[in-house]
């Protein structure tokens, strides 16, 4: 099981300290099949090399299910990176960037708002009481992600929308919750809507000690694009369903703690 982003790079030639990687074009296929493309910039391969030593550095102490799920996906990660550089221009330097220069963040809840509140209100935790029950219908609204649907209404629910300058890239979910009760997620992507998948963290901790499913493919939200996902409930309990993945954003974003969350 390989669990280092820079030996998934090293094997795909771009763990290098001289030399640019050529621009190029990402295909990707959308749920109705048609397929959109993306612009990948230009890169120097020292800042794969940055993206790769930071990645490994940050997910040391992780799980190694979890640090497998970042190795698998390193590739995924680099066309995100160079696909939001089009715009920003100004490379990926990781921790020591400034201004335009990108850096890549593993996804904390304050990064959310929360779904059961109005407009500006942010989560603070993962954790979160689910009501599942007629006639309670959770309400999403901005910079909103992960809703549940307890009753089949999802009013007011707008999806996560991406700026010119930023990539989201989710590959798994965990719910490390006492009693998980998630059984099905859906993604909408780009008003296209994706096939429901069955989850199940209950057999998944019991057979493997650790309530983690990764998708059948990583959703990418690349820059001007918008997600949203649903998750059913089958009882109402505290949940700590959580997404695991990396945000894509500018280092003038990450500067202020404050504003960190901001998208």
């Amino acid at each position: 099981m390989q669990t280092s982003i820079v030996e998934a790079l090293k094997a795909a030639g771009l763990y290098k300290e001289s030399g640019r990687l050529a621009e190029q074009t990402l295909k990707t296929i959308l749920p109705d099949g048609q397929i959109t493309e993306h612009l990948m910039a230009e890169m120097d391969y020292l800042d794969l090399k940055t993206l790769g030593d930071e990645l490994d550095v940050k997910l040391a102490n992780e799980n190694p299910i979890i640090k497998a799920l970042y190795a698998k996906n390193a590739m995924a990660i680099v066309n995100a990176v160079r696909v939001v550089n089009v715009e920003s221009g100004s490379g990926f330097k990781g921790a020591v960037g400034s201004g335009r220069q990108l850096d890549a963040v593993i996804f904390r809840p304050e990064q959310f708002q929360n779904p059961d509140l109005g407009a500006g209100n942010r989560r603070v935790t993962w954790d979160r009481a689910i009501l599942v029950a007629p006639g309670l219908p959770s309400v999403g609204v901005a910079n909103n992600f992960i809703v549940d649907d307890g009753c089949g209404v999802l009013p007011l629910v707008v999806p996560l929308a991406m700026t010119t300058v930023e990539a989201f890239l989710l590959f798994a979910l965990a719910d490390p919750a006492p009693q998980p009760a998630v059984t099905a997620l859906q993604m909408t992507y780009l008003s296209r809507v994706y096939n429901i998948q069955t989850i199940d963290f209950d057999l998944t901790q019991a057979f493997s000690g650790w309530p983690l499913l990764e998708l059948k493919e990583p959703l990418i939200i690349y820059p001007r694009e918008d997600a949203l996902m649903q998750v059913i409930y089958n009882r109402a309990v505290t949940d700590g369903l959580r997404p695991i993945g990396l945000w894509i954003k500018m280092s003038s974003d990450l500067r202020a703690m404050a504003g960190a969350s901001a998208s």
